[in-house]
């Protein structure tokens, strides 16, 4: 039980290293076993969450400031890693007229025009969906209930990538670092999947964790279709391209819950 622990606990930190801009010191090159770090990405969410959280701190300011510094804040936390997959799979995606040629473009660190569209109006539909939903929430007063929806809206947005993982094939032009952070999981990450479900439905309930399943399932769907249509599975940069759909997703939910 002890050893399970200290791997899970590794595969913790190395998830944490991977994902965020958190300074830890990190032995990559060590044999010792871990547990799949990818398995603790909605836990990396709530970090990402609490850290992101401290706008809220300040109660006279606006619905709107409070949004946007939320939102720099939380890309501040993650080194815009999930923003960056948005815009390289956009201009992939769309930009490229073959699998091959999309998985190439994706792989250009230089942003196209596909992907700062993307950029900007995901960043935009975010903040307004976020602002909406701070200024309902606020006039019942419980702060509590605004933390726990950021957490959540974290949290759960990385659930799906870990869909798509788990459903689709790895695909990318030549060995990546993020190929060998991607895999399927086994039945202890699953478990710890399992353990962020738990926390989602403690803090806003069954009925809307009903939702949520509903509504990101659908979406894997979609995306999933769309990805094997267009480049034969997934790589790292559509990843991060669904963990930002995801959050917009989440936030629509949200919106409901609150009203």
């Amino acid at each position: 039980m002890r050893t399970a622990l200290i791997e899970d606990w590794q595969g913790f930190l190395r998830s944490l290293a991977t994902y965020t801009r958190i300074p830890l010191n990190i032995d990559w090159d060590s044999p010792q076993k871990h547990t799949p770090s990818v398995c603790f990405l909605p836990f990396v969410g709530v970090i990402v969450a609490l850290l992101s959280a401290w706008p809220l701190l300040i109660g006279h300011w606006s619905a709107g400031l409070q949004a946007l510094l939320m939102m720099l804040s939380a890309v501040l936390v993650t080194g815009a890693f999930h923003e960056d997959g948005l815009m390289d799979a956009c201009d992939g995606l769309v930009g490229g007229w073959t699998p091959e040629q999309r998985l190439q473009i994706m792989k250009d660190s230089r942003v196209g025009s596909y992907g700062v569209l993307a950029g900007i109006f995901s960043f935009a539909l975010k903040w307004w969906l976020l602002s909406q939903w701070l200024t309902e929430a606020l006039w019942d007063g419980s702060q509590w209930s605004i933390l726990a929806g950021w957490i959540v809206m974290h949290s759960v947005a990385r659930w799906l990538p870990l869909l798509l993982m788990q459903s689709l094939s790895y695909v990318s032009q030549g060995q990546s670092k993020a190929q060998q952070m991607i895999q399927r999981l086994n039945l202890r990450a699953g478990l710890w999947w399992l353990a962020s479900l738990v926390l989602v439905w403690l803090l806003v309930g069954s009925a809307t964790v009903l939702e949520l399943l509903v509504a990101l399932i659908l979406l894997g769907l979609v995306i999933g279709c769309y990805l094997k249509r267009r480049i034969g599975g997934y790589n790292g940069d559509t990843l991060g391209a669904s963990e930002q759909l995801a959050e917009l997703l989440v936030l629509f939910v949200l919106l409901g819950w609150s009203a």
